[in-house]
């Protein structure tokens, strides 16, 4: 989900500690060229993959090394590139030679022109996405008051919905609201990321397989439209999805019916489509590049999540929201934010929206360590209107360039009015100027 619900990113994945125990069997697919297949994964040792056939996991294609990675079953279990001639790519992220990494469970990870996904074998009824991690849903602005307003309308009405916006505003935690609104909340509401993962495996994925649908399918796997059966599937980036793809989801919206891979038969579901995109899904369906009846079928109501930079008002308790999480998580006391940082937040533009502001919360509660106050030399924001250290002048005390670090930081974040700056810092504007002159900072104009 987006920075969000299922989405599986190299920054937010569940990672595998164990085979062992109560927790289902494990196993590798495979996607290459030439061959699909799956491989089980063992309880200990480790799972060399590559082009020789002393691997236990042997690719035949020319783009994989000989011994191109090597899966150390772990606790944890991790990839490492073994020095191969095309790389390694887990989620996103390029493996240097020798550099090993965490395996994300449901992840792409990508080997030449092969692509593998661990998975469990266990068939569950009810895969259920997991409780989203990205932030609580906040309404507090009228923007987003309005919009769970709308959210409730949606979600008592029957028709599928699309969930419009830019990258990272949290459509998961409308789709999941949606959701627990209806008549279908103590169903399943199971998610999938359609662009985190080759058309392959997004279809065994979501329609399932059965045995013998390919080399390694030594038992019948349901999917997602079936785990999701009497409740409601998420399709998180459905504008990535290849036409072929396109097809086969508009037959299930048609019919009611998915049918597994290798099967000739068809299995009846009741479930509620949401799906989310963050593009124009209208001007794809005139490139061509977008199925114009799947697009009306998917439409059956819409609602836009407003960006953060027209929800200012959020961006408090946002925060505030993310750092108490982070410190639970540290085990750490929740510090306070200085108002200084609150301002600095709101008066940036947020490109990449709630799920930046996250990564800059998490990344200034690292820097904070253990202080009771996170401050502006904790903040590190991209852009005109970074709030990280300054030049570190040899000439003054370490709390003398935090001191002028929240001097800067408050000026930028009012414009230049030092009223305005002075009330932030909890100083006289008197006491400002001085300031101001002490570090030599020169004196804006408030804009006008």
């Amino acid at each position: 989900m987006s920075p969000y619900g299922s989405a599986v990113t190299a920054s937010n994945v569940e990672t595998v500690s164990t085979v062992s125990g109560e927790d289902a069997p494990l196993r590798f697919l495979v996607v290459s060229p030439r061959q699909t297949f799956a491989v089980d994964v063992p309880s200990e040792g480790t799972l060399r993959i590559g082009r020789a056939d002393e691997c236990e996991v042997v690719i035949d294609d020319e783009s994989v090394s000989r011994v191109h990675a090597v899966v150390r079953i772990g606790p944890p279990m991790t990839i490492e590139d073994a020095g191969s001639r095309n790389g390694t790519i887990v989620v996103g992220t390029k493996l240097g030679a020798h550099e090993s990494m965490p395996v994300p469970l449901g992840g792409a990870i990508t080997i030449g022109r092969a692509v593998l996904m661990l998975d469990r074998t266990v068939d569950l009824r009810e895969r259920r996405a997991p409780e989203s991690e990205t932030f609580p849903p906040i309404i507090a602005s009228p923007p987003m008051k309005k919009l769970f307003e709308t959210i409730d309308t949606i979600a008592a009405a029957p028709l599928s919905a699309l969930v419009l916006g830019e990258t990272g505003v949290g459509k998961d935690v409308v789709a999941r609201a949606i959701h627990e609104r209806s008549k279908r909340a103590s169903a399943p509401f199971v998610a999938i990321n359609c662009a985190a993962l080759p058309e392959t495996i997004l279809e065994s994925e979501l329609f399932g397989y059965v045995k013998g649908a390919f080399t390694g399918a030594d038992r019948p796997k349901k999917g997602l439209f079936e785990a999701a059966d009497g409740g409601t599937i998420f399709l998180d980036e459905v504008g990535e999805l290849s036409m072929t793809t396109q097809a086969k989801l508009l037959r299930v919206l048609e019919t009611g019916e998915v049918m597994p891979l290798g099967s000739s038969q068809a299995k009846h579901v009741d479930v509620r489509v949401i799906a989310a995109t963050n593009r124009d899904l209208r001007a794809l369906v005139l490139q061509a590049k977008f199925r114009g009846d799947l697009f009306f079928r998917l439409d059956g109501i819409s609602v836009r999540v407003p960006p953060l930079r027209e929800r200012p008002t959020d961006i408090r308790p946002l925060a505030e929201a993310f750092v108490t999480r982070t410190a639970t998580r540290l085990g750490r006391t929740p510090p306070r934010i200085d108002p200084v940082v609150i301002a600095t937040l709101e008066a940036h533009d947020w490109p990449g929206n709630v799920r930046e502001l996250r990564s800059v919360i998490e990344r200034a509660m690292t820097l904070a360590g253990s202080s009771l106050l996170l401050g502006t030399e904790h903040l590190v924001l991209k852009g005109a209107l970074s709030a990280g250290p300054e030049s570190h002048d040899p000439g003054l005390s370490s709390d003398e360039r935090r001191e002028r670090d929240r001097i800067n930081a408050a000026l930028r974040s009012t414009s230049g009015n030092q009223s305005e700056a002075a009330k932030l810092l909890g100083m006289s504007r008197r006491t400002l100027i001085r300031r101001l002159e002490q570090y030599e900072i020169g004196r804006p104009r408030k804009n006008t």
